[in-house]
């Protein structure tokens, strides 16, 4: 491994930018160091528009983690977007900021989405993936790695926060949510398998709140299991307390505090749509699935 080129890979997702910086190693990628930064890109968007200050939060985060990268050794730092640069019709000012860092985006659509989070958590056997984004979430359901069936739903922890006004009623939460998941049921029923694993900020949030994990371990939220009673519990003590008490949850990230009942509201949603209780967490998503489609193996 120490011959081996080290890559970066963003993700600029709709709730957050986030960075991977790994190396390969006998045909794999493994990670070095992964960095978050909030940004909330999709907030306050307004007909069918990414706001200039959400843009700017963004472009700010993409130049510092690409400088991070970097520093680490990455000779080159690629990028993508989800939901809300599919959504956003000025996109462009974006990836015009991006490109001034260095970084060229190059924007997904919800198959492609689907896809790379398959590819990150790469399960064997018939599994599904359940990827809950803050503006979209993706079912999907194959066999040894490969998606057979696929569905992006735009419906994530941020936009049915927005949609909402913010509102903690488990009731409309779960309807809304319900609501948009369906199609997308119903584009995966017909594949059958034999159980599902979760990624995506709400999955690994759920998971850490669940071990209290202070600080975050991914080795403790890989295959972690998320059952319905216990996302149930989750749930309804999420919605009961307020911001900063939520804020104050050993194993909660602060910054993910206002959406992460919206989050659990889809989640649930997925189980009561799917007949499913139980699933399995994953800290491996998108961005190894980037790395894995896109990037050559080193040496």
């Amino acid at each position: 491994m120490p011959n081996s080129p080290i890559f970066a890979v963003l993700d600029v997702g709709s709730n957050s930018v986030r960075l991977l910086v790994g190396q390969w190693a006998q045909g794999r990628p493994v990670p070095l160091h992964t960095q978050k930064i909030t940004t909330r890109l999709l907030s306050g968007m307004a007909g069918g528009l990414l706001s200039p200050a959400s843009i700017r939060r963004t472009a700010q985060a993409i130049a510092q983690l690409a400088d991070q990268a970097r520093a680490m050794g990455a000779a080159q730092v690629e990028g993508f977007g989800t939901s809300a640069m599919r959504d956003g019709g000025n996109r462009d000012a974006l990836i015009a900021l991006a490109r001034n860092a260095g970084v060229e985006l190059r924007v997904l659509s919800g198959e492609e989405e689907a896809g790379l989070a398959y590819a990150g958590a790469a399960p064997q056997g018939r599994r599904g993936v359940v990827d809950i984004g803050g503006g979209s979430t993706e079912l999907l359901a194959g066999k040894d790695g490969a998606p057979l069936a696929a569905y992006s739903a735009q419906m994530g922890a941020v936009r049915l926060a927005e949609a909402l006004g913010g509102d903690l009623r488990p009731g409309p939460m779960l309807d809304r949510a319900r609501q948009a998941l369906a199609p997308a049921w119903a584009a995966v029923a017909s594949c059958p398998v034999e159980g599902w694993v979760g990624v995506g900020g709400t999955i690994t949030s759920l998971a850490a709140l669940d071990l209290a994990l202070v600080p975050y371990d991914p080795d403790k939220v890989q295959g972690h299991p998320l059952t319905l009673q216990g996302v149930q519990a989750q749930f309804q003590r999420l919605c009961a307390l307020d911001l900063a008490q939520r804020q104050a949850l050993p194993g909660l990230d602060p910054a993910r505090a206002d959406i992460i009942p919206f989050g659990a509201a889809i989640l649930l949603s997925f189980f009561h749509l799917s007949g499913t209780d139980r699933l399995l967490a994953s800290d491996q998503d998108n961005l190894l699935g980037y790395a894995r489609r896109f990037l050559p193996p080193g040496p």
